[in-house]
């Protein structure tokens, strides 16, 4: 196996040593189903609720809940239903997100406006910042839930919810907030911003996959996605005791990530001069840098595919992501990209470098010199095809 450099710490991120150990010890400790009663069922409850408080307290959690989940996606169906369906049946629900949410989100919004909720779409100008002047506009009416990402998956681009909060809560909205890529990133203290909801996941901050958390603000009650005793009626299902204790110990180094965040910015701006020494590119969600965390570059080169140049760079050992997604062997463009503005050839010729605490000045080196080589290949190509 080639030496990897792994530059797509958004997709997921490396499980850090703290996460790893703390799973090994309890595997060696056998930890029996958290609802049994006897002795070995009791320790394995005492270390999921340890985990829950532990996360809790990382993102700023105060007197709210953890719910468990399988990740972030569970945990936004289950915001999202869990608030919609019981409001319902009583009459008419209406809901403001964006036009730059994950996937899940984009997929619940178009499942309930199918199932007749108001769903109103926010946009963003060309960078990808949201427009508070119409988010303001859309709250002007009686809003059951208002949906906003914390920072933005494909651009870093990190959006106000503490100016949002009051908005929302002005219109009678709760406030949910997919959290996915905040923990580590930027300082995130959930009970003070304002917030109600908030999804929460493991593995985009040293954690293992396959577990996540829903975190309600004291007095925020949902329905179940799933019926069950476990998590307070919340989510049936034996819980993921190993998971909530990986989890737990890749969120106590949440401190030390985000003690990293000066170096990565300064790794992903000498990336970016690096790209413009090589000829025309473009740059996507390029904002002021209190507006974005700092570790993510999106570029376009004119004449390349993203997909392509994404490939080629996987051959030489280097990990990164297209804006686009592969479906059914369809290259689709990034529709956070088409919200801002680009075409969807445009859109496609994205390419995201998220760059985490493992990132150093050698891996930026290398990278750009792979570029200087495959660059003009990749033209080349492209050209001989049209």
């Amino acid at each position: 196996m080639f030496a990897m450099i792994y530059l797509d710490a958004n997709a997921t991120t490396p499980l850090c040593p703290e996460a790893a150990a703390a799973m090994t010890a309890a595997i060696a400790q056998f930890l029996a189903n958290p609802s049994s009663l006897h002795a070995r069922g009791q320790a394995a409850r005492a270390r999921l609720e340890q985990a829950r408080n532990a996360v809790r307290d990382a993102v700023g959690g105060g007197s709210g809940k953890i719910v468990w989940t399988s990740g972030a996606t569970e945990a936004n169906a289950l915001a999202w239903h869990g608030i919609l369906s019981p409001r319902l049946r009583q009459g008419p629900v209406r809901v403001v997100t964006t036009a730059v949410e994950h996937p899940s989100i984009v997929a619940l919004a178009t499942a309930w406006q199918q199932a007749g909720a108001d769903v109103v779409t926010l946009p963003v100008d060309s960078a990808g910042r949201l427009d508070l002047h119409a988010a303001a506009a859309a709250l002007q009416q009686p809003t059951t839930l208002v949906s906003v990402m914390a920072v933005q998956n494909e651009l870093g681009v990190v959006y106000p919810l503490a100016e949002l909060a009051p908005l929302a809560h002005a219109a009678g909205a709760l406030l949910h907030c997919d959290a996915t890529q905040a923990p580590g990133r930027i300082p995130l203290k959930l009970e003070p911003l304002g917030v109600d909801l908030a999804s929460l996941s493991a593995h985009k901050a040293g954690g293992p996959t396959g577990i996540g958390a829903l975190w309600l603000r004291r007095g925020v009650v949902v329905a179940p996605l799933v019926a069950g005793h476990q998590e307070d009626g919340l989510r049936g299902g034996t819980e993921n005791v190993l998971g909530a204790m990986g989890m737990a110990a890749a969120f106590a180094t949440l401190p030390t990530r985000l003690a990293t965040m000066p170096r990565l910015r300064q790794l992903r701006d000498a990336l970016w001069l690096g790209v413009q020494a090589l000829g025309p590119v473009a740059r996507n969600g390029a904002v002021a840098a209190h507006e974005e965390t700092g570790h993510v570059l999106n570029v376009a080169w004119p004449g390349i595919d993203g997909a392509r140049l994404v490939r080629a760079l996987d051959l030489d050992g280097v990990c990164v992501s297209s804006g686009a997604a592969c479906a059914s062997g369809t290259q689709e463009p990034s529709h956070v990209l088409v919200a801002c503005g680009q075409t969807p050839a445009q859109a496609r010729a994205g390419v995201r470098f998220s760059l985490g605490p493992e990132t150093t000045a050698a891996d930026i080196d290398t990278v750009l010199a792979l570029l200087a080589r495959l660059l003009p290949r990749l033209r080349d190509a492209q050209r001989a095809q049209l």
